[in-house]
């Protein structure tokens, strides 16, 4: 028997896209990764004398330890483990988190593909693969998003959710469309459409998301058309 869904309070998504700092996601992230120009740029050029004595796979294992506590913490909705991981919580929507967790069982089989090229020291572009179980759904989703690290003085490393400034996003774009990434996000894209294709729950699912989006944006549309007659009407006056 195919299941059966209540309608999502947020936007779901299960086709890789773009959104805000050039982060994709097969489900959209709970929180904003919108990056927007800062005049007061927060992430200032560091000579991170911690990273010099630490090896790539030191580092590569470190960063992949804390998008695993990222989003262990995602799915247990604890802002508290969160803030840990997180360059600034404020970002972080927790009621986004609560339904984001009534939905996703599990993010399992976690991969990290860990670029710098380009980047400033210290920081680096984390392409994220993993597999979100769905309760009530054997099938594991396949999902891909993307996330910027960035470490301190110390060396601790911490996802990046501030503002950035226009040539840090040149040159996480410029990696976003490398042909490697582009390979990597061309093949979750295919795994996911073939388990869509062949698995009629995980395709209910998809449909129902679908509709949800589409709802989602009708009453958004409505919501500001009603906002601007009302501006209009006020100015009119």
């Amino acid at each position: 028997m195919r299941l059966r869904y209540k309608k999502l309070i947020i936007i779901f998504s299960l086709a890789i896209m773009l959104i805000g700092m050039g982060t994709f996601s097969m489900v959209v992230p709970s929180v904003d990764f919108s990056f927007g120009k800062s005049a007061d740029n927060q992430l200032a050029t560091k000579n991170n004398s911690a990273l010099d004595s630490r090896t790539d796979s030191e580092i590569e294992e470190d960063i992949t330890m804390l998008v695993k506590n990222y989003f262990d913490a995602k799915q247990k909705v604890s802002m508290s483990e969160l803030a840990e991981c997180v360059s600034d919580i404020s970002h972080v929507e927790e009621k986004r988190l609560v339904t984001e967790a009534e939905y996703i069982e599990a993010y399992k089989n976690i991969d990290c593909m860990i670029l710098n090229d380009g980047l400033r020291e210290g920081t680096y572009r984390v392409y994220v693969y993993y597999e979100a179980k769905i309760y009530d759904i054997e099938t594991l989703v396949p999902s891909l998003t993307a996330l910027y690290v960035t470490s301190d003085e110390n060396g601790k490393f911490t996802i990046y959710l501030s503002a950035i400034d226009g040539e840090d996003q040149k040159a996480i774009d410029a990696l976003d469309n490398t042909p490697e990434v582009k390979q990597k996000i061309d093949s979750v894209q295919r795994k996911l459409q073939d388990i869509v294709s062949k698995n009629a729950d995980v395709r209910d699912f998809y449909n129902m998301l679908e509709s949800s989006t589409a709802v989602d944006d009708t009453e958004n549309n409505k919501n500001i058309d009603q906002e601007a007659g009302s501006n209009q009407k006020k100015q009119d006056e």
